[in-house]
């Protein structure tokens, strides 16, 4: 069963993932009385939705849809709702927009081009290519500026598309790849100027700072920060703190003390973003070290300065299990809440745990981090691929998931897709349930 003719059934069957990810709460209440029948119903679908994108067989993928729309049969009210909002989006899709668009989005031929504002202390190169404007060097203090991103129209929900030389695609091309189009560095009081200008016209006059993690460029922080905003539907202004990192597997101690280093200039960036934005909520996402960098952003302020902190996520952190259990009660009270994934399954995890001789933080297991003030989810169930350190990004029920926190700020009683478990320590952390990956 296909919904309408004028998208073909792969896409569809993506935006109908989308629709869902987005409506779930509201559908969920629309279940009324029959919250467990209902999910019952639409989450094995759902994962036959998924099976069948990754097996990128066409007439499987409709099978699967059809699955999905039969289980809403008996709920009519939510039905209608996700009809005519799936509805809605076919229509911006064959009108030529790519819904959600990001304020200050501008929509082009075949892509969007996003706007990041950045602040980063690498040194600059000197170079006119916008991927070679900052280095893994250290500069002497916080530049700023916006980098403008292209999301091609059929990105997929967590892919970071980018050029395979295998492929022989070495031509940077918007329409099929998420590519840094241009940076355009900024002195502090125009930055400002601009930034609160573009909270000021939202309809969500948040904002969304993500820091990177380890062997990382400038340009894929870039990338990543514009993909996990748009793939977040969010409908503030993201923006991206840059620290300077080598960018290399072999750089790891040299990313260590960049870190520590950094962290300073993070503080600043954070309490400018808290006090000079006009922002309602400041949400945060780090990954991999760039926990570390965070972590030391967060313990640095004291509640006046916090009062608009809203969303934490701690995505897959390189940072001692042991220090961020003891440093947690320094910031859990400042903002409106936090979240930790974690996954026994990440390999780069379990590597800087013998370089470092002790668990990490993003490590789940016996010893999975549990602490008062901070939502603890297993993600260990996902196929997270290779090294399995980069499902914050790259799997959609994590991006989901992350939407629910943001978005909505539910707690994970409330989100689907998670299963609650009990730590031996009496608190609660949550799995994602197998099968839901």
């Amino acid at each position: 069963m296909r919904f309408s003719d004028t998208v073909d059934a792969t896409q569809e069957a993506l935006l109908l993932v989308d629709t869902l990810a987005r409506l779930w709460p509201d559908l969920v209440r629309l279940a009324d009385t029959d919250v467990d029948g209902f999910e019952a119903a639409v989450l094995p679908a759902l994962r036959e939705v998924d099976a069948a994108l990754d097996g990128g067989d066409a007439d499987a993928v409709t099978r699967a849809q059809a699955s999905v729309f039969a289980a809403f049969t008996s709920y009519p009210a939510a039905e209608t709702l996700l009809m005519q909002e799936l509805a809605a989006m076919i229509h911006d899709v064959t009108r030529g927009a790519r819904p959600p668009l990001l304020p200050g989005a501008v929509k082009q031929d075949r892509y969007l081009d996003v706007p990041v504002c950045y602040a980063t202390d690498r040194r600059p190169t000197g170079k006119a290519d916008p991927g070679d404007r900052f280095g893994g060097e250290r500069g002497t203090g916080l530049v700023f500026g916006v980098a403008n991103v292209s999301i091609p129209d059929d990105h997929r929900m967590g892919a970071l598309e980018k050029p395979g030389l295998w492929r022989l695609r070495f031509r940077k091309d918007p329409g099929r790849f998420v590519t840094v189009l241009a940076v355009e560095p900024a002195q502090r009081a125009p930055f400002v100027e601009r930034v609160r200008a573009a909270v000021a016209g939202t309809a969500t006059p948040d904002v969304l700072i993500f820091v990177h993690g380890y062997n990382v460029t400038f340009t894929d922080a870039v990338r990543r920060a514009a993909q996990v905003a748009y793939d977040l539907h969010f409908e503030g202004v993201p923006m991206l703190y840059s620290w300077p990192s080598k960018a290399s597997v072999l750089g790891y101690g040299a990313d260590e003390n960049n870190v520590t280093w950094t962290a300073p200039h993070f503080a600043e960036f954070l309490r400018l973003a808290m006090t000079e934005l006009g922002a309602r909520r400041v949400h945060a996402v780090a990954h991999s070290m760039g926990n570390r960098v965070l972590l030391a952003g967060l313990v640095d302020l004291d509640a006046t300065d916090s009062p608009q902190l809203g969303q934490v996520v701690f995505a897959a952190p390189d940072i001692d299990a042991a220090v961020f259990t003891q440093l947690a009660g320094k910031f859990t009270g400042n903002a409106a809440g936090c979240t930790l994934y974690a996954s026994s399954n990440d390999l780069a995890l379990r590597a800087s745990e013998q370089w470092a001789t002790h668990p990490r933080a993003g490590q789940s297991g016996p010893d999975i981090v549990v602490v008062p003030g901070v939502d603890t989810i297993d993600a260990s169930e996902l196929d997270t691929g290779l090294m399995g350190h980069s499902y914050y990004g790259d799997r959609r029920s994590v991006l989901a998931d992350m939407f629910y926190v943001i978005r909505n700020g539910l707690a994970p009683a409330a989100r689907f897709g998670l299963t609650a478990m009990s730590h031996p320590s009496g608190l609660t952390y949550w799995s994602f349930t197998p099968g839901d990956a």
